[in-house]
């Protein structure tokens, strides 16, 4: 008889699966970026035509709280040019397509593509260059829905599309485990009340990043037995990692994606049945989770570089670390010059300037709340006694699992201080759509609070009957 041996579990296999993923998924990223740049541009153009002259375009590129056009114009036409220029170079257009620019490109984006597309590109000395710094995984999800609808009905569908998301999330925990059900509702909730989808869900440069990210959350939840061992939850996590940079156009989801992600594998963890519901396991589920998260989200960024230098060469290298660069400074809010002579230590001043850059994100609580700044201040006031009331049930309690929870979804909110400090520059001038990331702390607030009410006394009331189940009566 042959022995037969036992095959075991390789720790880096699933990281070798992830890995592998994230280049095919990579390789499906051109295969849409040479999709949108054979297309027929007349089509494309037409329907830019008929928005303008409808309204439903306009040249203010920033609208504010506007639901028909929605917030961000200037980079929705910023899509519409890269989707309606075109050259014959395929493989270019597809890593880095064409921008016409009236100026250094601060100002006018709308202007100028109507002037493109009733005049053509030569109406104008326009400064033209190739947007490598992404790979606008948004372009593709805009040429779609416009071969099919004009833009005023495409921007209906996207925030239907975000609402219905944001739905899906708070059913896909299901009703088994109440906790993990609350979380979920929390986040969705916040998400449909306090996102500012009304603004950024008509949004091609929003819209398309939103609903994944919501998306790969609920099914997270909806399919959480399945993911639950280290050979599909890395995987998935890596994938999802790898979406989100490809539709992100640094407008907020890459961070809110990992803040809402770490905790919600945490909880998924804590809400399997015991002995495997401990802490210590769900902190590293967690982390694993976001390790592949980051993975995914790293190489991508990686492979979209190797190909734009390769297609296009070293100058979208070094456009992407020119403005990498730029956005890692401190907030230009607060001058570290000024305040290295006012303070005369450094150190002191990029404290200041970090305090700066957060105090100027939360200054924009109004768009979360409908143009309504006294309204920020009882969101923001509701949030923060969610947190404080959630900490007070945890560490009166002597479980250490309540302590524990209550820290794990803090981290996730933690991952947005921290993304405003490395990008302070960044958040600080896009701080009217950045402080959509604060959807992470508002609703992990909420959250946290239901999840120590709900979870916690059912563990305390188990573990006092299990006690005294098994206690020995003595003499």
């Amino acid at each position: 008889m042959i022995p037969v041996r036992e095959k075991r579990w390789q720790p880096t296999a699933p990281w070798i699966t992830a890995l592998t993923l994230v280049v095919l998924v990579n390789a499906a990223f051109l295969m849409l970026g040479i999709w949108v740049a054979t297309l027929p541009r007349e089509p494309l153009v037409h329907r830019v035509q008929q928005a303008f002259a409808s309204g439903d375009l306009i040249d203010n590129d920033w609208p504010w709280l506007e639901t028909r056009h929605g917030f961000d114009q200037y980079n929705d036409c910023s899509i519409l040019q890269m989707i309606t220029n075109h050259d014959d170079e395929i493989l270019a257009n597809a890593v880095g397509p064409l921008i016409y620019n009236k100026n250094s490109g601060e100002t006018d984006k709308c202007a100028t593509l109507r002037k493109i597309v009733s005049e053509g590109p030569h109406g104008a000395p326009y400064l033209v260059f190739r947007y490598t710094r992404y790979w606008h995984g948004y372009d593709p999800v805009a040429a779609a829905l416009l071969l099919a609808l004009d833009v005023g009905s495409a921007r209906k569908a996207l925030r239907i599309a975000l609402y219905g998301a944001l739905a899906l999330l708070g059913v896909a925990a299901g009703t088994r485990h109440r906790g993990l059900s609350a979380v979920a509702a929390s986040i969705a909730i916040t998400g449909a009340l306090f996102w500012a989808v009304p603004y950024f869900g008509p949004c091609f440069s929003h819209a398309p990043g939103d609903i994944f990210l919501i998306l790969g959350l609920a099914c997270l939840l909806r399919w959480r037995e399945r993911l639950s061992r280290p050979a599909t939850l890395v995987p998935f996590c890596a994938v999802y990692g790898a979406g989100v940079v490809y539709l992100e156009f640094l407008t907020g989801q890459l961070p809110t994606a990992a803040g809402l992600l770490f905790p919600t594998a945490y909880l998924i963890a804590r809400a399997r049945p015991e002995p495997d519901d401990q802490p210590r396991a769900a902190w590293r589920f967690a982390l694993a989770a976001l390790m592949a998260f980051a993975l995914g989200a790293v190489l991508t960024v990686v492979i979209k570089q190797i190909l734009a230098v390769a297609i296009v060469g070293p100058e979208a290298l070094s456009s992407f670390l020119e403005y990498l660069k730029r956005y890692v400074n401190p907030s230009p809010s607060a001058s570290l010059r000024h305040f290295g002579e006012t303070w005369s230590s450094p150190h002191r001043s990029i404290v200041w300037s970090s305090l700066k850059a957060i105090s100027v994100v939360l200054g924009q609580g109004y768009i979360l709340t409908y143009g309504i700044r006294t309204a920020a201040l009882f969101l923001y006031a509701a949030g923060g006694l969610a947190w404080v009331t959630a900490g007070y049930l945890a560490f009166r309690r002597r479980a250490r699992w309540a302590s524990s929870d209550l820290l794990a979804m803090a981290a996730g909110a933690a991952i947005i201080v921290a993304w405003t400090l490395s990008f302070q520059t960044h958040t600080t001038l896009h701080k009217f759509w950045m402080v959509r990331m604060l959807l992470v702390p508002l609703s992990l607030g909420w959250g946290a609070l239901a999840w120590q009410l709900i979870t916690n006394p059912v563990r305390e009331r188990a573990t006092s009957s299990w006690t005294a189940a098994t206690e020995v009566p003595l003499g």
